[in-house]
């Protein structure tokens, strides 16, 4: 079964630290400290009682058969290995593999991805097209208002936008709901679930989006039935009748051969540098990071520019307070200065490293997507006047990634050799 970006993995606000996560966090507890707190209290549900529940849905506010990770591990609050390592050593492989494997799903997609980036500049492209196309028609609006008479489809657009969360079950029938059904572009589906998802992760939601309609696996869509809906809501929703009955695949260019994936190899020198934090990872307490020769820490949030329309205002300001956060402990422990610059001003990084006499920027891995879209001119900027941008890779992508040459369940097969070379087996 794909994964969107959920990875099976819960969203929403904490009110109380003491007991399982079932209503929606919000900005005060989207900490580190919070996520590793949650993992270690739902420890004991990663295996069997994980493996038998996950596929149910039992709605906003109960989505207790879950395990509500994914803000911190979409934002490396807490580290895919981490989270894997619990797992392992509460139930062992056997009892936690359907666990770990969800945990791969989100890590396959991103290897995918990397290697194959004009994926993602295509959708961008046609995304944009679409929007133009559609921004008028009733049908688009009716769908993105929750107004299209589908019971079903309707309570999951209110519940996206107001708990920025949808069960991984429900991502799936929406999105099928919403090509085959509804007969609207994928890319305007795939740019609605980023804008509101906080969760949202531009790999996982592009690429499963692109597997429901039968492009990412050719001629294979999936297809959202009635009876499957009913069962897995437990008889909260039956659209009987309402639904497309076939999925034709969309019609699409094949998926380009990967290109060989290579990390940067270029070392990291003593010399006045800067540290450079995005929210697509603000993991700094995990991260082999130098401690000497920092001139300060910038701070880049490119939350808003995941979509068009940036994204709703809930998961601005959780990633905003996140990332403070995050950058504002580790500048607290290191003595630095932190320095915040929008992603929107090409030339700030420079006139920054230029005033700090700064010669070289160090930063963790962006992935393919907005992220690095965002900065890829402030990079530019600072190769052309002779200062060098390191970029540090995690051991979990440099392993994992170069495995998603192609299916996942070629990929699938590797995960205990890739558990093994991260020392997790």
């Amino acid at each position: 079964m794909v994964r969107f970006g959920s990875t099976r993995i819960r969203t929403r606000r904490c009110l109380c630290t003491a007991n399982l996560m079932t209503t929606p966090i919000n900005a005060q507890v989207a900490t580190r400290r919070i996520g590793l707190e949650h993992l270690e209290q739902i420890k004991g549900k990663l295996g069997k009682q994980y493996a038998a529940n996950r596929n149910f849905d039992y709605g906003a506010g109960h989505h207790d058969s879950v395990t509500n990770l994914s803000p911190w591990i979409r934002h490396r609050l807490v580290l895919e290995e981490e989270a894997v390592k619990v797992a392992l050593s509460a139930h062992g492989y056997s009892r936690a593999e359907k666990f770990i494997q969800e945990i791969f799903w989100r890590t396959y997609w991103k290897g995918w991805l990397e290697m194959r980036p004009q994926v993602w500049r295509d959708f961008a492209v046609a995304r944009d097209a679409e929007l133009k196309t559609w921004q008028n028609d009733s049908g688009y609006l009716s769908a993105i208002s929750g107004e299209t008479g589908i019971e079903c489809f309707d309570n999951w657009i209110r519940e996206l936008k107001k708990e920025n969360y949808l069960h991984n079950h429900a991502r799936m029938w929406f999105a099928s709901i919403w090509i085959f059904t509804l007969r609207l572009p994928w890319v305007l589906g795939a740019n609605f679930f980023l804008q509101h998802l906080l969760d949202g992760d531009p790999a996982s939601n592009t690429l499963s989006w692109r597997w429901v309609a039968g492009i990412q696996t050719r001629g294979k869509t999936y297809l959202a039935r009635s009876e499957n809906i009913s069962k897995y809501t437990q008889g909260r929703f039956d659209p009987k009748g309402q639904l497309a009955t076939t999925a034709r695949p969309i019609d699409a260019p094949l998926p380009p051969t990967p290109s060989v994936l290579k990390f940067d190899t270029q070392s990291i020198v003593e010399k006045p540098s800067l540290l450079l934090v995005t929210d697509d990872d603000m993991g700094l307490e995990t991260a082999n990071l130098p401690s000497t020769n920092l001139a300060g820490i910038v701070s880049i949030n490119t939350a808003r520019t995941r979509t068009p329309h940036g994204v709703g205002n809930e998961v601005a300001d959780i990633i905003d307070n996140a990332l403070d956060a995050a950058v504002n402990n580790y500048a607290i422990k290191h003595q630095l200065s932190v320095y915040r610059i929008q992603p929107d001003d090409g030339r700030a990084l420079l006139k920054l490293a230029n005033q700090l006499s700064a010669q070289q920027v160090i930063g963790l891995q962006i992935p393919i997507g907005p992220g690095r879209d965002a900065i890829t001119d402030m990079m530019q900027e600072l190769l052309s006047h002779k200062i060098v941008y390191s970029k540090i890779v995690r051991p979990w992508d440099r392993v994992c990634w170069p495995y998603a040459k192609a299916g996942f369940f070629r990929f699938r097969s590797s995960i205990p050799s890739m558990l093994g070379a991260l020392s997790l087996n």
